[in-house]
């Protein structure tokens, strides 16, 4: 399937109100079904991942972590990571989809590294992944695990939550306050208990993914794809280190950044009443193709349909009227719609 063809998650029903709302007044505790869990190990693996990557990993310490691409040879973005950094290995977040890809990719490059690349297993403590976020989950975790949660961006410990290991990660790239929780399966009853006792409520994906269109982040898949070079995706500041030096597509991504920009970028669309169209759906301006549509949603807190597009920057001022195949007039925002 094409990341761009993938299917928008739909809100939880009558619970999407309620979900939402814990999103942005309470905690949620989400299904982290956009992500893929993997773990690279070997004695090279810093200064072999850190050859093919967009993010600085060589001098990772242990406990803490950081967003990056995984780009081509031509600078394109082949999937967004999070790589965390234990004392034995590296833990990557990859999108849904994805990990194969990836692995197929990097372990292309090992000659003589001593590297493996393989998805997490139970036994590591990371075959179940959850999501508490909102603006009491910080609250949550501290009373459940006795001390304050990881506070810089992709730190993460280890905890003890209903009697069981877990490992908690501070999200850097979220639509709330939140934490990743990387459990094995086995513990999962127990701390869904502990969970749910605390205060956090079960939230579908869809809430999630609405709130994250409202603040204007991107996600692989519906909103970009390895046709992108990563300053079309608006999160090139965060995920792109311009010092650490060489890695695949560097001198591509580099020139960009130094010498001149790209004709595309992250933009938002206001459908208005339109019902959300799936993404891909082509964007026209003036009779002409202008990019495609990413993720789509009703805003509860404004009442209409927003959605993301990259769009070339003849359709990309604010206030550009652009039609969207199949669902009608949209206008062109500056992102985030809310903030």
């Amino acid at each position: 399937m094409s990341p761009r063809s993938e299917p928008r998650p739909p809100l939880a029903g009558d619970d999407a109100t309620a979900g939402y709302r814990a999103l942005t007044e309470g905690c949620a505790r989400v299904e982290r079904s956009w992500v893929e869990r993997w773990v690279m190990s070997g004695a090279d693996r810093a200064r072999f991942l850190n050859g093919l990557v967009s993010c600085a990993v060589a001098d990772l310490a242990p406990g803490s972590g950081v967003y990056g691409f995984v780009t081509s040879p031509k600078g394109k973005v082949l999937a967004d990571l999070v790589v965390l950094a234990s004392e034995e290995a590296f833990l990557l977040e990859l999108p849904a989809g994805r990990g194969e890809v990836v692995r197929d990719h990097l372990l292309r490059y090992r000659i003589a590294d001593r590297v493996e690349l393989e998805p997490a297993a139970g036994d590591a403590g990371l075959a179940v992944g959850w999501t508490l976020a909102g603006p009491r989950a910080a609250a949550v975790l501290s009373a459940l695990t006795g001390g304050e949660p990881p506070a810089a961006a992709w730190q993460h410990r280890r905890a003890a939550i209903g009697g069981a290991e877990v490992r908690l990660v501070r999200d850097g790239l979220a639509p709330a306050e939140a934490w990743s929780l990387w459990l094995a399966a086995e513990a999962a009853p127990a701390v869904d208990a502990a969970l749910a006792a605390a205060g956090a409520v079960p939230v579908a994906v869809g809430a999630w993914e609405t709130r994250r269109v409202e603040l204007g982040l991107p996600r692989f898949g519906p909103d970009f794809g390895d046709d992108n070079l990563p300053q079309e995706t608006g999160l090139d500041e965060r995920a792109v280190s311009y010092d650490k030096g060489c890695y695949l597509g560097q001198e591509i991504v580099a020139r960009i950044h130094y010498r001149g920009g790209v004709n595309k970028g992250l933009r938002g669309l206001d459908l208005g009443a339109a019902p959300p169209p799936q993404p891909g759906a082509d964007v026209l301006h003036d009779g002409r193709s202008a990019g495609r549509l990413g993720s789509a949603v009703v805003s509860p807190t404004l009442g209409r349909t927003v959605a993301l597009a990259v769009l070339h920057q003849r359709a990309g001022e604010a206030g550009t009227e652009v039609e969207v195949a199949g669902a009608g007039p949209a206008v062109v925002r500056e992102l985030p719609f809310v903030s």
